[in-house]
């Protein structure tokens, strides 16, 4: 029986999930504070163990002191009287009764309060597996909690679907041309908000369907197939994903057409149009202004195509991927997470900086062994079921604006130890599912990281509109102790990774990598240049910081000469130097002149950049090696084209 029901506003929603989200960040710090205490706790009872031992030691030897023949002779206190002065008891020998001394007694107290620190560490074992089964059933109440939230803000998909059978019936009564929508898990749940926007992308690959795909009715009969078209839109759940296909039985993508269509745009060149694959042509029908329609009508060839779809999809941090038989008809199928907010998550190092991965993105996680690789001249290669992937380390593939320093590692991110003979974790990511192309055409790349450190359900934060994060980062998550690290998409990586242009030629890496055996080349890996600003005035030094930051530089900062010293002997892949002259402990002059002791850095360009501008103090530094003079204040766009081309005649120099 359907029970009552009330009306929510999103906007309330959202702010319950946001806290159910912090819930879930706070809920990560109690089991990592439980975790220290467990921590803690093995560590004290460890030292418990080895104090017990001492003292039984203690005992051992006190008890020796106690049956020692000459202990009567021994003059120790006790309780005010020593052995000698100890009145005698009637009825009683000496002999008799055994003489206790001070350190027997001392014994005593300490094993005494050994018994009750160990009940007392039994109590705080029982308390923290108490929080253990405490903070167990409060992650499943929030799971439910959460679960009963996601449900709350979704709607049948019947709502959007069942309003595409009108829109067929009327296309097919307007052109003529018979045609039956099949509707298949119309009471699959989707959230309200992302529904809304899947109407337009399906009604694209509805229309789309109807006009490329099924043919008229005499040609079908001609084909033995049933005069009356059939397009099916299926739903169904794939772990936390949603998949909607939107096939139809018709002529399927004809593949010269789209070869000729790309000729004509000036895509492609004949000859690379006629060696591209079915794989290849399938990317192209989802590009900016690219059409198969003859001419423009109501129904297609409006200057909108398929790339609608991929763009609503990836808005929605989803994929779409399309198949496609010859005179079969052709399959679209959108994929989506069911919720963005709580995911599982995979958490791993490069260097010093946690990177977390969407742990649905990884196909297989291992740590090769020495037979498993093998190593040629430019490139190290897995072997993995059977097939040879090339291995490529995480660190080069990434690109960061500045330079993080190589920081001491938190301890709630305690990297797992693994054996001294395997190789650095390796995260097989699939390059199928998540691209354009047949799903049975998969691509593995092997991605190395230095460390693993857990995998855990967290909250996915976004960036905010201060940060332009890059396409394959969702957000960011926290963790137990506050640490903030970025979450990456394996899929979205290396869609993002293999569009960068490889060549200056027409030919995308995209193209090239269709080759199971071709590497990512160098061209993708981002060499930034380092910058080292060298001023004693904060302010200063920081402005002059993200002014370089922003133009695409790494910045490192020195308070003065000597400082400035030390970074370029820890950081060898400065390429240029902007230093001011008055300052403490080492000024620039004194600098300039340290800096001439070394061949190396005295190769390196120095720009002076400072508040003094008569000549008596340019002189001087053009003197002492200084590449070039400036003075503030200084604009921004002229600076950093003299820096641009200081850099091009320094790397000039070094080449020739």
């Amino acid at each position: 029986p359907t029970g009552l029901t009330v009306r929510v506003d999103t906007q309330r929603l959202a702010r319950l999930e946001n806290q159910l989200g912090e819930l879930t960040i706070n809920r990560n710090g109690l089991a990592l504070q439980t975790d220290q205490i467990r921590l803690g706790l093995k560590e004290l009872v460890s030292r418990f163990e080895r104090v017990r031992a001492t003292v039984e030691q203690l005992q051992g030897v006190s008890d020796q002191i106690l049956i020692a023949p000459d202990r009567q002779h021994q003059p120790i206190a006790m309780g005010g009287f020593t052995a000698a002065q100890r009145p005698a008891i009637p009825g009683f020998d000496s002999l008799e009764m055994d003489t206790y001394t001070a350190l027997y007694t001392h014994t005593q107290t300490l094993l005494e309060e050994m018994v009750q620190l160990e009940e007392a560490a039994a109590d705080i074992t029982l308390f923290n597996r108490q929080s253990d089964q405490m903070l167990s059933q409060h992650r499943k109440m929030l799971s439910q909690v959460q679960d009963d939230l996601m449900y709350a803000r979704m709607v049948p998909l019947g709502q959007v679907l069942n309003r595409f059978s009108r829109v067929l019936r009327d296309l097919s009564n307007t052109y003529g041309k018979p045609a039956e929508l099949i509707l298949e898990g119309t009471a699959l749940l989707v959230d309200k908000a992302v529904l809304e926007k899947l109407y337009d992308p399906l009604l694209h690959l509805l229309r789309n369907g109807f006009d490329h795909g099924l043919e008229p009715a005499e040609e079908r009969d001609r084909q033995g197939k049933p005069k009356v078209g059939q397009i099916t839109i299926r739903a169904c759940y794939r772990g936390r994903q949603i998949d909607i296909e939107v096939s139809d039985d018709g002529r399927g993508i004809d593949l010269e057409r789209v070869r000729q269509r790309l000729t004509d745009l000036g895509w492609l060149t004949a000859a690379e149009a006629s060696e591209a694959n079915a794989k290849q042509l399938y990317r192209y029908i989802f590009e900016p202004g690219f059409s198969t329609a003859q001419q423009v009508s109501d129904l297609s060839g409006r200057g909108v195509g398929l790339d609608v779809v991929q763009d609503q999809m990836q808005r929605l941090k989803g994929t779409v991927t399309v198949q496609s038989i010859p005179g079969a008809g052709s399959r679209f199928t959108l994929s989506l997470p069911m919720t963005l907010s709580i995911v599982n998550l995979l958490i791993c190092f490069v260097g010093s900086t946690p990177i977390a991965f969407r742990s649905d993105s990884i196909t297989e996680i291992l740590m090769p062994r020495s037979h498993q690789l093998n190593q040629q001249a430019d490139q190290t290669w897995l072997t993995w079921h059977d097939q040879q992937l090339p291995i490529y380390g995480l660190g080069n593939l990434l690109s960061y604006r500045c330079l993080r320093p190589e920081l001491p590692i938190s301890q709630v991110l305690a990297a797992v130890p693994s054996p001294a003979d395997w190789e650095a974790p390796v995260l097989i990511l699939d390059r199928g599912d998540g691209h354009l192309g047949a799903a049975s055409d998969r691509r593995y790349f092997a991605i190395q990281v230095d460390r693993l450190v857990t995998e855990q359900e967290s909250v996915i934060k976004p960036f905010g509109t201060a940060l332009s994060a890059p396409p394959y980062a969702y957000g960011c998550t926290v963790l137990g102790d506050g640490s903030v690290i970025p979450v990456i998409d394996g899929q979205a990586f290396l869609d993002e990774l293999l569009s960068r242009p490889a060549t200056t030629s027409s030919t995308t890496f995209l193209e090239q990598a269709d080759s199971p055996s071709a590497p990512i080349p160098q061209a993708t890996l981002h060499a930034t240049t380092t910058v080292l600003v060298v001023d004693d005035a904060i302010t200063s030094r920081r402005t002059l910081a993200l002014s370089l930051e922003r133009a695409g530089y790494r910045v490192l900062q020195a308070r003065d000469g000597q400082e400035a010293l030390e970074q370029l002997d820890q950081n060898p892949a400065v390429r240029l130097i902007v230093c001011d002259i008055e300052m403490p402990n080492m000024n620039g002059f004194e600098f300039l002149t340290a800096r001439r002791q070394s061949p190396a850095l005295a190769a390196i360009p120095t720009l002076m950049l400072t508040s003094r501008s008569n000549d008596k103090h340019r002189w001087l530094a053009l003197q002492l090696g200084a590449t070039d003079y400036f003075t503030k204040p200084y604009l921004e766009q002229e600076f950093l084209g003299a820096i641009a081309v200081h850099l091009q005649t320094a790397k000039a120099i070094s080449t020739s």
